[in-house]
């Protein structure tokens, strides 16, 4: 029997009609609270692994979901916290593999430059499904867009440069445009959480 917990307290939901473990979490949103959305979905005390989504509730036979609920406003909030330290990341990212191709190790620097633009697109899908999140009247303090639209053209740059292999000028567009770009991006993000 699946045992379920919303906010850590037990939940009298009727599972037995249920199925699978995805029927069970629509039920679960439907009887929280209509201000809340769900934060955190974790399963014997640990996150939910892809393939269990669609999984059958029988065989999960001693299975405690312990649900989390919040505000978007809070959940946006506590997300926005990270977004400095995501944002400093990238920069390092960025940096090593500036300093890979002004050593001469163009492999390493593509491959680091990979993951840089990789982890920077996900950051950016990731923020801007946060800002789905706040009222409309107050998406304008977390909005980003100026920011990204100039590390955004100066990728384009760097990807030209990248097919011409321009390293040296790679390194220097990195160096003297994108790095300063990020480090005000993160400097803005740092002050979104004061």
């Amino acid at each position: 029997m699946v045992a379920v917990r919303v906010n850590g307290s037990d939940s009298a939901l009727q599972t037995s009609q249920l199925s699978k473990l995805a029927e069970l979490i629509e039920l679960i949103k439907s009887n929280i609270d209509p201000d809340h959305m769900i934060t955190s979905i974790r399963l014997d005390g640990r996150e939910l692994e892809d393939q269990e989504w669609g999984a059958n509730l029988s065989q999960f036979t001693t299975a405690i979901i312990e649900i989390e609920t919040d505000t978007p406003q809070n959940f946006v909030t506590s997300r926005i916290e990270q977004a400095p330290s995501v944002v400093r990341e990238m920069f390092v990212m960025f940096r090593d593999s500036r300093k890979s191709f002004q050593g001469g190790d163009t492999v390493g620097g593509n491959q680091r430059l990979i993951q840089a633009v990789n982890t920077s697109r996900a950051f950016f899908e990731w923020y801007n499904s946060l800002l789905h999140l706040v009222p409309t009247a107050d998406r304008g303090r977390y909005d980003i867009n100026p920011q990204v639209e100039e590390i955004a053209d100066v990728c384009r740059r760097i990807c030209q440069q990248q097919l011409y292999q321009s390293w040296w000028a790679l390194g220097e567009t990195v160096e003297k445009e994108l790095e300063p770009r990020l480090t005000s991006l993160e400097d803005y993000c740092r002050a979104l959480r004061a």
